[in-house]
């Protein structure tokens, strides 16, 4: 043993030292967050040194307010390197846990409602929606996925519809025939309602939509955000349930602006329904 290694700790003093499991420093050192100074070729034991504890409690932290591995791994690897750099990352994931608990709240008083029988004031509105012409493409994704597919997808219907020498008629929207949430990836069919049918191209789908009576609730910025958005949605059902009518078919979104604009988002949930 050498001078160096007789400042160097064993994996169970270095987890006392950081209130870290033997579990956590193996899953640690196998994603190169905190790799041990020294692991013994013949016992396979892993020694730490003593200027890696300030490392270890601040991956125990960071763990601690759930973030991910990866943000772990960001912020560790600038820690040193950048340290102001490191402090923005903890930033954004600061702003970004506070904008989930925010979302959270959200979501929670709507299933309250569901709890304490209560009729909140409804702002959903209704239409007659009639048959028209659109051009579609259906695609599977995730929440964090679906500004960007939305936006790339849109403006290729828009493309699409140029080529054929067809006109838009109004804003595009999606249908959900599933939900896109953390457990499910739809699909979301992505529609450009246009003024004639043509033939289609690749997955792209030329059909007439059919109409009906439909009921809308319009929302912009921050409760057009997921999973805010799904207290949209129980909010217009909601409404189509009490007052005794149907609701049919799949859900939509319209969207009056991009997801990818600078400015917030603007869209109108809508559900058709019978009776």
């Amino acid at each position: 043993m050498t001078a160096n290694d007789e400042d160097l700790m064993t994996a169970g003093r270095f987890g006392a030292s950081t209130l870290l499991s033997a579990k956590a420093l193996r899953i640690y050192a196998d994603r190169g967050l905190l790799a041990p100074r020294r692991v013994d070729a013949d016992t396979g034991y892993r020694y730490y040194s003593a200027e890696q504890v300030q490392t270890g409690w601040l991956i125990a932290l960071l763990r601690s307010a759930e973030l991910s591995l990866d943000q772990i791994a960001e912020i560790v690897e600038l820690a040193e390197r950048d340290p102001d750099a490191a402090v923005n990352l903890l930033d954004e994931a600061i702003a970004a846990m506070d904008r989930r608990t925010q979302a959270h709240h959200v979501v929670l008083a709507r299933a309250r409602l569901h709890l304490t029988k209560e009729e909140p004031m409804s702002i959903v509105e209704t239409a007659i929606e009639v048959d028209r012409p659109v051009l579609s493409v259906m695609r599977r994704m995730a929440p964090q996925e679906m500004d960007q597919l939305i936006h790339e997808e849109v403006g290729r219907l828009h493309d699409v519809a140029a080529a054929a020498g067809l006109r838009a008629t109004g804003d595009p929207f999606g249908v959900f025939h599933g939900p896109v949430t953390d457990d499910s990836d739809g699909p979301l069919e992505i529609v450009l309602p246009v003024d004639a049918l043509t033939d289609g191209t690749d997955d792209v789908r030329s059909y007439r939509m059919t109409g009906g009576q439909v009921a809308l609730r319009h929302a912009e910025g921050r409760e057009t955000d997921f999973p805010e958005i799904l207290a949209l949605y129980d909010e217009v059902h909601a409404w189509i349930t009490d007052a005794g009518r149907t609701p049919i078919g799949p859900a939509r979104e319209i969207w009056h602006n991009s997801p990818r604009d600078d400015e917030p988002l603007r869209l109108t949930v809508v559900w058709p329904y019978a009776g």
